[in-house]
């Protein structure tokens, strides 16, 4: 039997495959960005990592105190700049859950203030550790000072009163830049509207506490002649002079290094 081809209809002819030309250009493939844009904002894939312990100005092996003593240091030093309080902030937020994720690993030890968190502080009141900034330790070293000498020009002992009210005004100052009172009392909490009181009676509390340290300490030599019978090298106006001068320099410190 004979197949006849239809009229109009051709057999297809197969190349061999070794004769089959390919095509080896690549495909276009569509340009992508290594920079990712965010709504038209080119935004930077390198990060510029700021070292949080030198922000903060303190040592790596600094314990929880010393990063928050640091922490509401910079605050304060930075109030009015807010790029760099920001700075502050980001620092200390990735010292603080580092610090959290290292307990969670168990690689540090929980503080004590952490530990016993639920025990109640046998003396809440006593005074903390606190540095001031340079600038306010200058000034307010320099007008304890002044009432220091102008004692010693005209002793009276009432002239302690002046630095304990000196103090009591530094004290309150830094109780404030430490705990800020709140800007809106209508929105603060309970415990936001309440610092402003706190912070009065803790700042007069630590003036009366260093003024009569003061006053003790410096007393101490004179109560000592007396007990022995023993005349005082010094006049009596320079014994009262040297009762101001305890005051002024116990208020300066207290104001100056504890809150």
């Amino acid at each position: 039997m004979q197949l006849h081809k239809a009229p109009g209809l051709q057999t297809p002819r197969f190349q061999h495959p070794r004769h089959a030309s390919l095509s080896l250009r690549p495909i276009p493939q569509p340009r992508i960005s290594s920079v990712p844009h965010i709504h038209g904002i080119r935004v930077s894939t390198r990060a510029t990592a700021e070292d949080p312990y030198q922000v903060l100005g303190i040592k790596p092996d600094a314990d929880n105190n010393e990063v928050n003593r640091a922490f509401n240091k910079k605050k304060w030093e930075y109030k009015s700049d807010p790029v760099m309080r920001n700075k502050v902030e980001e620092a200390h937020s990735k010292l603080m859950m580092a610090a959290f994720n290292a307990r969670i690993r168990g690689g540090t030890t929980v503080p004590k203030e952490v530990k016993f968190a639920d025990r109640e502080a046998l003396f809440p009141w006593k005074p903390k550790r606190w540095d001031a900034t340079p600038k306010i330790v200058m000034i307010f070293g320099g007008l304890q000072l002044a009432l220091m000498s102008f004692a010693f020009q005209a002793p009276n002992i009432s002239k302690a009163i002046g630095c304990m009210l000196l103090g009591i005004a530094g004290n309150v100052m830094k109780q404030n830049a430490i705990f800020p009172p709140p800007t809106d009392p209508d929105m603060a909490t309970e415990e936001e509207a309440g610092r402003p009181g706190r912070n009065f009676v803790r700042g007069v509390l630590l003036g009366l506490f260093a003024t009569c340290l003061g006053l003790v300490v410096f007393s101490f030599p004179e109560a000592l002649y007396k007990l022995f019978n023993i005349s005082l090298p010094i006049s009596s106006g320079t014994a009262v002079s040297l009762k101001v001068a305890g005051a002024a320099i116990c208020n300066w410190i207290m104001t100056s290094y504890y809150y």
